[in-house]
């Protein structure tokens, strides 16, 4: 979330080459994206991560706007349909430039998603489970030809991509990135952003955190998004 009168795009930092985009290809073999998550009896697993088990797709639903402390809420729901956690994203003036609580359906906080410094060239989300604990985090790169995210690990490892229509041309109506191995060369997943909805797919045994992650990436992206309409509507209005 962008400071009151920070714009998206404020700044202007040398931009990185740009990586291949193409449309929507074939999922990729199993082994291209990072390791099967080790089940619970074996290895534990971080608090409330357990309902992602079982999940290859997730659908991020906005619920309403507020203005007074708390902003944008959502529900996050499963592949059939049932809400498994609920998320808010706080609104400080002075604060972070992205904060956002997301909570079991019992009110337990599971993640954070967090954004604290807007004094640099980069923009990068970190993905907290639970809150004070990384599990992995998603950098934006500047580029005006394709929106390109990495996605990380908890060791700042890139282990994958996701590649889209540039947020200068492309963010009105609905549109699809690609979740793509770190090499480029295999689909993995698919984000599809239809009306106030984000679907997320993965493949059903990928890592949790990494799963976790990607659900952070979502919520992230649709941000980005948001700023950069809400940037392209002031100037239109400006030069009226």
């Amino acid at each position: 979330m962008s400071f009151p009168g920070h714009d998206f795009e404020a700044s202007k930092p040398l931009q990185d080459d740009p990586p291949s985009y193409n449309v929507i290809a074939p999922f990729a073999p199993p082994d291209s994206y990072p390791p099967t998550a080790p089940s619970p009896e074996i290895m534990g697993i971080q608090s409330g991560l357990e309902l992602l088990l079982q999940i290859n797709q997730l659908t991020v639903r906005e619920k309403f706007t507020t203005s007074q402390g708390w902003g944008r809420c959502f529900d996050v729901l499963n592949n059939v349909s049932q809400r498994i956690f609920q998320a808010q994203q706080r609104v400080e003036c002075c604060g972070p430039l992205y904060d956002v609580t997301i909570r079991d359906n019992g009110g337990t906080q599971v993640m954070q998603l967090m954004e604290n410094c807007g004094c640099t060239c980069t923009r990068e989300m970190d993905v907290q489970c639970p809150p004070g604990h990384p599990v992995g985090s998603v950098k934006l790169h500047w580029n005006n030809l394709v929106t390109h995210l990495s996605v990380m690990n908890a060791n700042k490892e890139v282990v994958l991509l996701i590649l889209g229509p540039s947020l200068q041309t492309s963010i009105f109506g609905n549109s699809t990135f690609e979740v793509k191995s770190r090499d480029e060369q295999h689909v993995v997943g698919v984000m599809r952003m239809e009306s106030s909805n984000y679907v997320v797919s993965f493949p059903l045994d990928l890592d949790v955190t990494i799963k976790a992650t990607l659900l952070g990436a979502a919520m992230y992206l649709d941000n980005l998004i948001l700023s950069k309409k809400k940037y392209v509507e002031r100037k239109a209005r400006s030069s009226d």
